[in-house]
């Protein structure tokens, strides 16, 4: 049987976005905006190509959360916040540790997207994935979210498989004084935040702490203590060159497991991480722009539970990455400009619970990348660009992307995009096999995870910019999948199981998203994903039945009469079998999580806001009450914050 390349009744939405695009009229190339008039009017991209373009000209699905977003959003995590993006799947696995992944490979860790702060790569090199809770990361220093929604490897690399989330932080300057933010609430809702900052002749600082604490699933043994002291220091060498030098370090104590289940006892994890990032940028020729970078990210994790007294399990896990890229911006001419560079970056890790010695072990990666934009007049771009990477762990290879953007005006766009980017293994992935006997199981040599990504996309602005949408088309196929032996012993992996390449898959789907402003006291925000999984293979099927048909999302901001607001989001998707959950049966988001936020404004720079969180809780969240580990039991929370700034 020949499967449609898309869900039902999108060929006609194809249809549609080509006609719409050719029924705007072509503009004279005289009535055409300037560069600046891009750049001071229309929301840009910088994470993309790493060239900043408007929205509009990117190759690429790219959703931007602003500071007006962010500023408006009582969220305790960042992962909540990334609820509204179209496309993502969002829940938490046990010890309420959140799991963020795009559109499909839903499991504890989600190695394939890509997670940087200011450029800095979070991604843990031993297990991979993202620790999100130990980001702790505050809202009131980020200056905007990006999200590209597909892949990207030709501008960062490996890893960057199935989306981006770039977190780009607020310059000091934005945030002098003092700001102290308190919250309680229900569950044990206990976080404080507190920043000061300042300024020089020649340079910014801003020094924080931020604590967050509450007690987790009801019914389950997992309470969260977490704080983390981060600083950020910009300094003005000289005109046009500037030095920033940040620097964290982070605490978590996280419970999890259950009294009432012996197979996956009470126990708990301590992580210490931190984090040291140096950025020199020279923009003193703005048609030549250079930027260096070295970070230095680090982690200590202490796992371990208890099966009964006398046989305490402990699963220590220690990391290490230094990387250091230099990132060159050339404009060549009118119409055309090209972004260059090159990286090495050491990766090491020591675990004997999962590399069978207490020896560190290290991985080098370098990198050559370089994205050339060429406008051969005002309605055309075409954008080529590629990484080539030297990969300890999976070799060398070349990620390329080719796509082309047409413009029929100043508001409308749209864009064909093909890609090809690849999943490392992790050390874990890559290392674990090699602990094994007898054979065949100590030869299995890993390859990474290929995904080929074709996309159609439109990007339109209407009613004066007030209504913007994005739509695309697209179909992914995996390859070489890499399977985890979670059969063998349910987190436990024994060695009755290895790491393996096998299974093919296609996905294909249709996604849209709108941000719509009907008049400035209320902004409306809104996503949908119809998404279709096709395994080629029996190996595959574990993967796309992590696939859920559907994700949809909805937000409001409204600023009402005198001094309050009001917001809300809501969010939904379809069925689900997570990946590691090998156990239990597919689950979906039940009702659908919606949070409602009201706040008053106290004074100038004194707000008081009352949230409520998952208000149509029923069910639960992640985990069905059938799979190990026992089921994250939803519950409706409330809490209280007060802001405050000097």
């Amino acid at each position: 049987m020949i499967q449609p390349l898309y869900p039902r009744g999108t060929t006609a939405l194809a249809g549609l976005l080509l006609a719409g695009a050719c029924l705007h009229p072509a503009m004279a190339q005289e009535d055409w905006p300037t560069e600046q008039d891009y750049f001071m009017d229309l929301p840009v991209a910088l994470t993309a190509t790493r060239l900043q373009q408007p929205l509009q000209e990117a190759p690429a699905s790219v959703t931007v959360i602003d500071r007006e977003w962010l500023d408006q959003s009582e969220a305790r995590n960042l992962a909540d916040i990334l609820r509204q993006v179209p496309g993502f799947i969002v829940g938490r696995e046990n010890g309420n540790r959140p799991i963020v992944t795009y559109h499909a490979l839903a499991e504890q860790f989600v190695r394939q997207v890509q997670v940087l702060v200011d450029g800095r790569s979070i991604y843990n090199p031993t297990s991979g994935g993202v620790q999100w809770l130990s980001m702790a990361l505050p809202p009131e220093e980020i200056e905007r979210i990006e999200v590209i929604r597909g892949p990207n490897a030709a501008a960062y690399g490996s890893n960057s498989f199935l989306a981006i989330i770039n977190i780009i932080t607020r310059h000091p300057a934005e945030t002098r004084g003092e700001q102290v933010i308190t919250r309680l609430g229900s569950n044990g809702i206990r976080d404080l935040y507190l920043r000061h900052g300042g300024t020089t002749q020649q340079s910014a600082y801003r020094l924080s702490v931020y604590h967050r604490e509450d007690e987790g699933f009801t019914g389950n043994h997992d309470p969260r203590d977490n704080t983390a002291l981060r600083g950020r220091f910009d300094w003005d060498l000289a005109s046009g060159v500037t030095l920033t030098s940040q620097l964290g370090l982070t605490y978590l104590d996280n419970g999890f497991g259950s009294a009432t289940t012996p197979e996956y006892p009470e126990g708990g994890f301590t992580q210490d991480s931190g984090h040291l990032h140096l950025t020199l940028q020279d923009n003193r020729n703005p048609d030549a722009l250079l930027k260096v970078q070295y970070y230095l990210n680090f982690l200590n994790l202490h796992d371990g539970y208890a099966l009964d007294p006398c046989c305490p399990v402990e699963r220590d896990v220690h990391s290490r990455r230094h990387d250091l890229e230099v990132e060159s911006h050339l404009q060549l001419r009118d119409g055309l400009r090209m972004v260059w560079g090159g990286g090495a970056r050491l990766d090491a890790s020591r675990s004997q619970a999962y590399l069978g010695h207490n020896r560190w072990v290290r991985d080098h990666i370098y990198r050559l990348f370089a994205n050339l934009e060429w406008s051969p007049d005002r309605r055309w771009l075409v954008h080529l660009g590629g990484m080539y990477e030297s990969n300890e762990l999976s070799g060398s290879d070349l990620m390329p992307r080719l796509a082309l953007v047409y413009m029929p005006d100043a508001q409308h766009s749209l864009r064909l995009v093909a890609s090809r980017a690849l999943r490392s293994p992790s050390q874990v992935e890559k290392r674990f096999n090699e602990r094994l006997a007898p054979p065949p199981m100590s030869g299995v040599d890993l390859e990474p995870e290929e995904i080929q990504s074709f996309e159609l996309g439109y990007h339109g602005q209407w009613l004066g910019g007030r209504l913007v949408s994005d739509v695309k088309l697209f179909r992914d196929r995996f390859s070489d999948l890499i399977q985890i032996p979670y059969d063998a012993a349910y987190y436990r992996i024994g060695t009755d199981g290895y790491f393996r390449n096998a299974g093919d898959m296609n996905l294909s789907g249709v996604e849209g998203a709108l941000d719509y402003r009907p008049w400035a006291d209320l902004r409306l925000r809104g996503g949908l994903s119809l998404l279709d999984a096709n395994p080629q293979d029996p190996e595959a099927r574990r993967q796309a039945d992590s696939v859920p048909g559907h994700i949809l999302h909805l937000g409001m901001r409204y600023h009402l009469p005198g001094p309050w607001r009001l917001s809300a989001e809501y969010y939904h998707y379809g069925n689900i079998r997570w990946v590691d959950d090998c156990r239990g049966p597919a689950t979906d988001a039940g009702d659908g999580f919606l949070d409602l936020h009201l706040r008053r404004r106290l004074g100038p720079e004194t707000h008081l806001a009352l949230s409520l969180t998952d208000v149509l809780a029923s069910g639960y969240d992640t985990r069905t009450p059938a799979s190990l580990p026992p089921a994250n039991r939803r519950g409706t929370e409330g809490y209280v914050s007060l802001s405050m700034e000097f």
